[in-house]
C-alpha cells in the first residue's frame, strides 16, 4: 500500500511539473509584430484566386485577428445542382475538428481528475478485460494508446454504429458501443495495444470513438438504450454549443434537414475514389464541373465523436474566440489541452498531439528552418518557437477543413471546403496564408505547385 501511494504521489508530482512546464510554453509568446498588414491581405488574396480560379478549389477562406475579420473569400458551388454558391453561412463537414470538441467535454465532465490514471475499464463496464481497459484516457486524448484505427478497415463505412441498436440486444450495448465493441478493444490485436501506451504517437480514430463512448457512459450513468438526452450530440449543444451560440454547428444526421449545408464533391478520378462503399453518380455536373462527382454516401455515426461535426466559419471563431475565455476550459485545462505530448514524428514539421489538437512549433525567425523537436516535449528549448494549433479535418472522399489558431497571435486561418480533387488543397492554401503571416511570403511548396499545374 505504501509503494502505490508513494507510486501515485510521484506520478501527480510529475503531472504537475509538466502543466508548470506547459505554462511556460504557452505563455512565453515569441511573436512579435502580430498585425496581418494590407500587402499581407494582397498576398493572400491572389493565392486563393491561384486556387479558385482553377476550379480546385470549393470553399470558404476566412481569417480572424481577435474578435475582427480581417479577411473572407468562397469560392465554387455550395450546391451544383440548384445553383447555389459558396457563402460564409455555407455549413461543412468539419470531420477531425470534432476530437478537438471531445476532448474538452470529456476534460469538462471530469474536472478535479487525473486523465493519466483513469481508463477504459473505470468507465466502460462491457469493455473486455484485457491489457487495453487498462489504458488511461491521457493516452487515448494524446493518440499514444496502441489501439488500432478503426479507419483502416472499409468494412465499418456500411453498417455499423447506427440508433437504434440493431444487432445482438443480449450484448446490452447501444450503437456506438456495440460499434466499438467490434472494432475497437484490441481482440484483433491479441488482448493488448500494439506498443506501450505513452512511448509513441500512432493516429488511430478509435481513440476519440471511445471517448465519445465514455463520454455518454459519465452522462447517462448506464450503458445500452439510453435516453437521446444522453446521445454525444445533445451532450456536446448542452457543453460547448449553446454555451457559445454556435447555433449553426451540430452532429450531423442522415435524415437532418439543415440550411446552406454543402454538398460534397469529389474528382473524378479522385486515387481513393474505388474504394468507397457508397455509390458515386456516373455522371459528373454542369459545364465546367463535368469531371466532379456528388460525394458517395457513407454512415455518419461511423464518424461520431471523432469526426461526425458540422459547422460554419462563424461559428468557428465563436469556438475559436470561446477557448481564449473560461467559458469552456479552465486555465489549468487549457494548458493540459494545447500542450504538447506525443510526438508525431513529422519530417516537415516540429508536430506534437495534445488534447485534440495538433500543436506545432515554428522557427519565426526562418521559414524552412525546422525546429528542433525533442521527443520530450517538456524542452524548455521549445519556448523559442512560436506555437499555434492546427487541424485538417476530412471527412471520407468530399469535405476537408483546416482550422488553424495562431494562439500567440489570437489569430485563426480557416479553410473550409466541399471538394476534393486531390485532397490536399484545403492544406495548401492553409499553409501558404500561414507562412505569409509567419513571414511575409506564401512560400509554396512543390507538391502544392503540382496541383496548380495538374488543373
Amino acid at each position: 500500500m505504501k509503494w502505490l501511494l508513494h507510486s501515485r504521489f510521484k506520478i501527480m508530482v510529475l503531472c504537475l511539473i509538466s502543466l508548470i512546464l506547459a505554462s511556460c510554453l504557452q505563455n512565453k509568446s515569441v511573436a512579435k509584430n502580430t498585425t496581418i498588414t494590407a500587402s499581407q491581405i494582397e498576398m493572400i488574396a491572389t493565392t486563393v484566386s491561384d486556387y479558385c480560379d482553377k476550379n480546385v478549389f470549393f470553399g470558404t477562406i476566412y481569417i480572424t485577428s481577435q474578435d475582427k475579420v480581417v479577411y473572407e473569400a468562397n469560392c465554387g458551388p455550395q450546391n451544383m445542382q440548384y445553383g447555389v454558391e459558396n457563402t460564409i453561412k455555407s455549413k461543412y463537414r468539419i470531420g477531425s475538428n470534432t476530437k478537438a470538441f471531445a476532448a474538452a467535454i470529456l476534460m469538462r465532465m471530469l474536472e478535479g481528475k487525473d486523465l493519466r490514471q483513469e481508463t477504459i475499464g473505470d468507465h466502460l463496464p462491457w469493455y473486455p478485460k484485457n491489457q487495453c481497459a487498462d489504458v488511461s484516457l491521457h493516452h487515448l486524448l494524446t493518440m499514444s494508446s496502441g489501439i488500432d484505427n478503426y479507419s483502416d478497415n472499409e468494412e465499418v463505412y456500411d453498417n455499423y454504429g447506427w440508433r437504434p441498436f440493431l444487432y445482438d440486444k443480449t450484448l446490452n450495448l447501444n450503437g456506438p458501443e456495440d460499434f466499438s465493441n467490434r472494432f475497437c478493444t484490441c481482440t484483433s490485436q491479441g488482448d493488448k495495444p500494439s506498443f506501450t501506451p505513452g512511448s509513441q504517437y500512432e493516429y488511430s480514430n478509435c481513440n476519440y470513438y471511445l471517448i465519445g463512448n465514455i463520454i455518454e457512459q459519465i452522462a447517462a450513468g448506464t450503458q445500452g438504450d439510453i435516453s437521446r438526452e444522453f446521445w454525444f450530440g445533445n451532450l456536446l449543444r448542452e457543453h460547448i454549443l449553446d454555451t457559445l451560440a454556435m447555433s449553426e454547428s451540430g452532429s450531423f444526421s442522415p435524415i437532418g434537414i439543415y440550411s446552406n449545408m454543402t454538398t460534397g464533391y469529389i474528382y473524378n478520378q479522385n486515387q481513393y475514389l474505388p474504394l468507397a462503399n457508397g455509390r458515386p453518380p456516373v455522371a459528373g455536373g454542369p459545364a465546367p464541373y463535368e469531371d466532379i462527382l456528388v460525394n458517395p454516401y457513407s454512415n455518419p455515426l461511423v464518424l461520431y465523436s471523432a469526426g461526425d461535426m458540422y459547422s460554419t466559419v462563424e461559428d468557428m471563431q465563436k469556438w475559436d474566440q470561446g477557448l481564449y475565455t473560461t467559458k469552456i476550459l479552465s486555465e489549468t485545462q487549457k494548458l493540459a489541452a494545447f500542450a504538447p505530448y506525443a510526438n508525431t514524428n513529422s519530417t516537415e514539421s516540429c508536430e506534437y498531439y495534445g488534447y485534440g489538437w495538433f500543436v506545432t512549433f515554428i522557427d519565426p525567425t526562418q521559414y524552412g528552418k525546422v525546429a528542433d523537436c525533442p521527443q520530450n516535449p517538456n524542452d524548455t528549448n521549445l519556448r523559442k518557437y512560436e506555437k499555434f494549433l492546427q487541424y485538417s479535418g476530412s471527412y471520407p472522399y468530399s469535405w476537408v477543413t483546416s482550422f488553424n489558431r495562431l494562439i500567440e497571435r489570437d489569430q485563426a486561418v480557416m479553410v473550409f471546403s466541399n471538394y476534393v480533387k486531390t485532397g490536399t488543397e484545403s492544406d495548401c492554401i492553409s499553409s501558404e496564408i500561414r507562412n505569409i503571416i509567419f513571414y511575409n511570403d506564401k512560400h509554396r511548396s512543390v507538391s502544392c505547385q503540382s496541383v496548380l499545374n495538374d488543373a
